[in-house]
């Protein structure tokens, strides 16, 4: 067998220790051949990386104003020399730095260190597709962040302004219910309701068909027409009132009203509706004293409208302009030749010569769950299609205050640059354009006229002219606006579900001025009446 393994005494030397009167050892006793080498370094030096071959970790630091140039204090004993043999590579690039020099042209001086850094990379690196890819992502990137810093710094300097409520909110009204806008973009009705017609009435005038060929050369003054408007609340229409009598739906309003709240995600400045429960059944309506009819200018446009009432360019007189041309315009392209819409051609009494024709609609949907709105909905007038057809047509108006404020000028770019036109509208005028386009789509229009009319001079609000007529299917519209019938109906019954939860009685829909939020206050059954037009209510 094997003995046993052989086994090794370790030696342990305790170190001579020399007796001193000073801390420390005696310095005749340190090997300073064999001491470590020491880097003396400034209190000012940053540490990168262990080992930096690049010095890349150092490069930022380089010319700070601790050490000019990096002399301050900094050994080059660590420092990689090439000797005879290797000098065909160098691994660290000893010269110093460039100082970065501040001052005026600070950025520009960043920049093109940029781009020579992007250049040595080109020079040492890969030079495939991939490479060529990464690189064009890296520069997306970058214009990406610069286009972030531009915005961010435009509306940094900005001011802000804060626009007054469409209605003065009184300190008892309590808070029934809240929705933030920004949760409504996202829903989706799973189907466009289905819808029956129950009364058609009223008349419609026909198109004049010379308007579609104006141009800013040939442009036509804009005329006052002396047309009466009528357009009474839910409450107040005779016919309305019959099919409440006969419960023909569970919610009961005007185009308009839903438009507003089918679009309400869009909207910026106020707006309010007052809406009556009972007995199961919703009415809206609006504040005969309110604002909810005036149109809106400039509403989404990122320079904001000022809120001054008696600058002609502000928010209340801009609606005010907007909403006379508008009805102005849709007077004066039809003609006196008309044909009656359904059995009663003045359906809520008048007797008015002086009448507006106005085809109306009574349509009931059935939007699900319960929820059936039966509304009235208007169309402006008809006209013959290519086809022979009649087409039923639904006139609508936008108007140029000011070039220079909107960013587009119709008169000199509505024929070359049709689109550049349309695309700045829908910036400016997003939450317009896409309720008129709602309404359209549920009157059944088969046409969307839109007239561009301009001031004959940028600072006279009372004198326009018509530039030019568009038309458009309410459909392909829709979708050039990213306007979607799911989510329209989705918003609006998400809307009548949050009023149909609360008890019976009235309250007032409100969107509020400043932010994307429509709350519900509860008011008394006496509020809104004859006696509240005398108190002052604020515009926009």
């Amino acid at each position: 067998g094997h003995g046993p393994p052989p086994t090794f005494a370790m030696g342990f030397k305790v170190p001579e220790c020399v007796d001193t009167d000073a801390w420390g050892p005696p310095v005749d006793s340190v090997d300073a051949d064999a001491a470590l080498t020491y880097a003396p370094f400034t209190r000012s030096d940053k540490f990168g990386r262990a080992a930096d071959w690049n010095m890349t970790g150092y490069a930022k630091y380089a010319g700070n104003r601790y050490n000019s140039g990096g002399q301050g204090g900094v050994s080059t004993v660590f420092n990689f020399f090439a000797n005879d043999e290797e000098d065909s590579f160098s691994l660290v690039d000893n010269a110093p730095a460039p100082r970065q020099r501040y001052g005026a042209r600070r950025f520009q001086n960043r920049n093109f260190q940029r781009r020579n850094w992007n250049n040595n990379i080109i020079e040492g690196g890969d030079m495939g597709k991939g490479a060529e890819r990464e690189r064009a992502r890296q520069q997306r990137m970058q214009s990406k962040k610069q286009q972030q810093w531009n915005t961010w710094a435009h509306n940094r300097n900005r001011e802000t302004i804060t626009y007054s409520g469409s209605v003065d909110i009184r300190p008892d009204w309590d808070v029934a219910e809240q929705i933030n806008l920004s949760q409504l973009t996202k829903l989706q009705a799973s189907q466009t309701p289905p819808h029956e017609e129950l009364v058609r009435c009223g008349s419609l005038a026909h198109f004049d068909k010379t308007y579609d060929r104006v141009t800013p050369k040939l442009d036509r003054d804009l005329q006052k027409s002396k047309k009466n408007s009528m357009n009474p609340s839910t409450s107040d229409d005779p016919v309305m009132a019959d099919l409440m009598a006969k419960k023909s739906g569970t919610v009961y309003a005007t185009d308009n009203m839903v438009s507003a709240v089918m679009c309400a995600a869009r909207s910026v400045y106020g707006w309010d509706l007052i809406v009556t429960k009972r007995d199961g059944a919703l009415v809206m309506d609006k504040r005969s004293e309110g604002n909810f009819d005036l149109l809106t200018v400039s509403e989404t446009a990122q320079a904001m409208i000022e809120d001054d009432k008696d600058n002609i360019n502000g928010v209340h007189k801009l609606s005010e302009e907007s909403t006379r041309c508008n009805f102005d315009y849709s007077q004066q392209v039809l003609t006196e030749d008309y044909e009656k819409f359904g059995a009663d051609a003045d359906p809520f009494g008048a007797n008015d010569a002086s009448a507006a024709k106005v085809g109306y609609r009574y349509r009931k949907w059935n939007v699900g769950d319960g929820i059936t709105l039966v509304a009235r909905h208007g169309l402006n007038g008809v006209t013959d299609d290519k086809t022979g057809a009649k087409a039923l047509l639904s006139i609508k108006t936008l108007n140029e205050f000011d070039s220079k404020i909107a960013g587009v000028d119709y008169r000199k770019q509505i024929e070359t640059q049709r689109g550049a036109v349309i695309a700045t509208e829908l910036k400016n005028n997003a939450n317009k354009l896409a309720k008129w386009t709602c309404e359209a789509l549920l009157a059944g229009a088969d046409q969307l006229k839109l007239g561009f009319v301009s001031r004959t001079h940028p600072k006279d609000p009372n004198n326009h002219a018509i530039v030019n007529t568009q038309t458009y299917k309410p459909k392909d519209f829709a979708q050039q606006i990213n306007l979607t019938e799911g989510n329209m109906w989705g918003v609006f019954k998400s809307v009548v579900e949050m009023c149909m939860k609360m008890e019976d009685g009235k309250y007032l829909l409100v969107k509020d001025a400043n932010k994307p939020i429509l709350r519900t206050y509860i008011v008394g059954d006496g509020e809104f009446n004859d006696d509240y037009a005398s108190e002052p209510i604020n515009g926009h």
